[in-house]
């Protein structure tokens, strides 16, 4: 079974390397794509804090208070970027990549009855990031890459808190299907983001992501 595999697989390498085109051909040079991420990291890390409702309250403190977050909310991570083929295996770019969380802040007393008005709470990374792309298989139709980006990124909120971080993405994997100057992409890799290890903004963040390309 695993020899038949192996000679399969042989095939398929060999009928798609038969399409593949040659890099003497003409290529356009721009392009410049939309797209969209997820945000799995952030719905595991930020969430709705658990409900402290206690069994036995009233042996509780009367000044004891907590605050609790809730009803979070996920843009996920819209992007576009520019980039400039200088080979047909090699490009530059730049890429902007907004996301945002939102959530409500209450606090309530020991019998969970809300003694504060509920905040709202809005956060946005803006994530700004020269990239780079090696396409390592070129064909007719389909493209095969991998690319690696650094920057920054910038925390802002609802509440006028503004901070920097530095920002990295790795595309360990990226699938372009299309011919002329249409196509669409699908990418497996991460973004992340951090001060610190206590100051952790996104870490294997937009681990799949989605985009629509215009070359030019």
């Amino acid at each position: 079974m695993k020899f038949r595999c192996r000679i399969l697989l042989c095939i398929i390498i060999v009928s798609v390397g038969c399409y593949a085109i040659p890099a003497d051909s003409t290529m356009l040079r721009h392009e410049v794509r939309v797209g969209w991420g997820d945000m799995l990291f952030e719905t595991a890390v930020f969430h709705d804090s658990p409900l402290h409702r206690w069994a036995n309250p009233e042996y509780i403190s009367p000044q004891y208070t907590i605050l609790e977050k809730h009803n979070h909310s996920y843009t996920g991570h819209f992007f576009v970027e520019y980039r400039y083929s200088f080979k047909w295996w090699l490009s530059l770019g730049f890429q902007v990549d907004l996301q945002g969380i939102f959530w409500k802040e209450t606090e309530y007393d020991r019998y969970h009855n809300a003694v504060s008005g509920t905040t709202e709470m809005k956060n946005f990374d803006l994530t700004l990031m020269p990239t780079l792309r090696f396409t390592f298989f070129r064909g007719k139709w389909v493209d095969l890459f991998a690319g690696i980006s650094g920057g920054l990124l910038i925390a802002m909120d609802n509440h006028s808190s503004c901070e920097p971080a530095p920002a990295f993405a790795l595309n360990l994997l990226g699938l372009s299907v299309g011919k002329g100057h249409w196509s669409g992409s699908a990418e497996l890799g991460m973004m992340g983001a951090l001060l610190n290890t206590q100051k952790i903004y996104m870490l294997g963040s937009r681990l799949f992501a989605v985009s629509l390309n215009y070359s030019f």
